[in-house]
């Protein structure tokens, strides 16, 4: 039952990565002169770094980046974390925290994503939407490393 979930949820994860990545590749870049997408930023960044992009963002890329962000990644981000705790779903306790940490990592990466979906309606206000999205960025890709590298050893130990 476990294996039979975890790989409907691996196959959701990659069909949801590959409609995003052919939106945003087709539509949303090109739409946006080609610059850098706020959410992947690793290091986060702050409002005059992605004013360039938002003020490039045409009308149809702005809605294929809200339709990524409202529906495609939203799919990904709960397929992956779901593959993620169940792949760790064996062996000692060190699973719960597998659990724990997919959980962690789905939560704020959702809520980057409402982050940044306010942040593109945001017109004046987008200083205090940038910082709230900066951050949630940041804690994303950190918690998903950190998610990553746990299962990774974790797996590793119960060979």
């Amino acid at each position: 039952m476990i294996l039979q979930l975890r790989r409907g949820a691996g196959w959701t994860a990659i069909f949801a990565y590959l409609i995003m990545g052919a939106v945003l590749y087709f539509w949303v870049l090109p739409g946006a002169d080609w610059l850098w997408l706020p959410d992947f930023h690793l290091t986060g960044y702050d409002a005059q770094s992605i004013a360039p992009f938002l003020d490039a963002l045409s009308g149809p890329a702005r809605d294929g980046y809200a339709r990524v962000l409202g529906l495609y990644d939203r799919v990904f981000i709960v397929a992956l974390a779901v593959w993620m705790a169940l792949t760790g779903w064996r062996g000692s306790g060190v699973r719960y925290f597998v659990v724990g940490l997919a959980v962690v990592y789905a939560l704020i990466d959702l809520a980057e994503n409402a982050a940044i979906l306010r942040l593109l309606d945001a017109g004046d206000g987008l200083v205090g939407f940038a910082a709230a999205a900066h951050h949630l960025t940041m804690a994303k890709f950190a918690s998903l490393y950190l998610c990553v590298l746990v299962l990774i050893v974790h797996l590793r130990r119960s060979v």
